[in-house]
């Protein structure tokens, strides 16, 4: 697949978004975001993450809209994060190309702490990786009791810091959320509320009126007020975000060409098993993964190719024996 497929500006009339519904007149005064994307979990490529940026700056920029809903389109998934087709298909191949994605991905982060208006998650079904991200920056979270909540990262060679390690610490304890992560738990709607994750968990049926409940309560209270007091809150997500996402960019471009990616992401892509453990054998006897046929100094006398591994037999350019 091309990148074509996966990256695009919005369309100016969100009615044209591919993969985002835009809804200005969701309830009174109130803006619904929703990830179209159902045949796939809701899961996003960049040019979904540019749509979803797009409609919180037009909710941002409409004095009609003073709140905001996230959620996705149909009742199996809220949001299961980004698409392995995308990581696998195109940043696994050229591995610099990822920050560039971050930065974008971090720019819905940012439009919802600083759109001025609060952003309730509708949490309609399952939520993976980057989608439970977005439900840890929205300022509250109303759950269907059949939603599930899940960190899948590590099981593909990726892993959760672009917003569960920054601030699922602040809805659990240190030790629960590493859990989370460290052992790809998953845990249900309750537990979700259990830990502070979401506000509420209500039937599916009852989930579009519990999130109209919480906007009329706000109605009747200071938009100032609400605005400010969003200010003040967002301080500790500020705190450990940005300085710590640069390193996120950082770290998925450098690694996601590496072994544990590949073997991660194409044996989901290619539904098969993951082999980790084949992977930590081959450090245990000495291998590095980001290298593992040694550094790029070799070169072809035959045909000049240059930067080959240093435990190459053959050229990869021209196919003779290596000296």
């Amino acid at each position: 697949m091309t990148q074509r497929e996966y990256d695009w500006y919005p369309a100016e009339d969100p009615k044209d978004w591919r993969t985002v519904k835009y809804d200005p007149n969701w309830y009174d005064y109130t803006a619904c975001i929703a990830i179209n994307n159902p045949e796939e979990m809701n899961a996003y490529i960049l040019g979904t993450l540019k749509e979803i940026a797009a409609g919180y700056e037009r909710a941002m920029g409409d004095d009609s809209v003073q709140f905001i809903v996230m959620t996705g389109v149909g009742d199996r998934a809220f949001c299961t994060g980004g698409n392995v087709h995308e990581y696998a298909g195109i940043y696994n191949k050229k591995p610099w190309k990822f920050w560039e994605w971050g930065e974008y991905y971090a720019r819905v982060f940012d439009m919802i702490m600083h759109c001025g208006k609060p952003v309730i998650a509708r949490v309609n079904g399952a939520v993976a990786g980057g989608g439970w991200e977005f439900v840890a920056v929205c300022d509250l979270a109303i759950a269907a009791d059949h939603a599930r909540f899940i960190s899948p990262g590590p099981r593909v060679g990726m892993t959760s810091i672009g917003g569960l390690s920054q601030w699922l610490p602040l809805h659990m304890s240190i030790k629960k959320s590493a859990e989370m992560v460290l052992l790809s738990s998953q845990i249900n709607a309750e537990e979700a509320l259990k830990y502070g994750v979401v506000n509420e968990v209500v039937p599916l049926d009852k989930l579009d009126g519990k999130v109209k409940e919480y906007i009329d309560r706000m109605k009747n209270l200071s938009p100032s007020s609400l605005w400010y007091y969003k200010v003040h809150h967002n301080w500790w997500r500020e705190l450990v975000w940005r300085l710590t996402w640069e390193h996120g960019k950082a770290w998925f471009a450098l690694n996601i060409g590496s072994m544990e990616p590949s073997e991660g992401l194409w044996a989901f892509k290619e539904k098969r098993k993951v082999e980790m453990e084949k992977i930590r054998a081959f450090i245990a006897k000495g291998g590095d993964p980001r290298i593992p046929y040694g550094p790029y100094l070799s070169k072809c006398s035959k045909c000049g190719a240059e930067y080959l591994p240093q435990k190459s037999k053959y050229c990869l350019k021209c196919g003779v024996k290596l000296e």
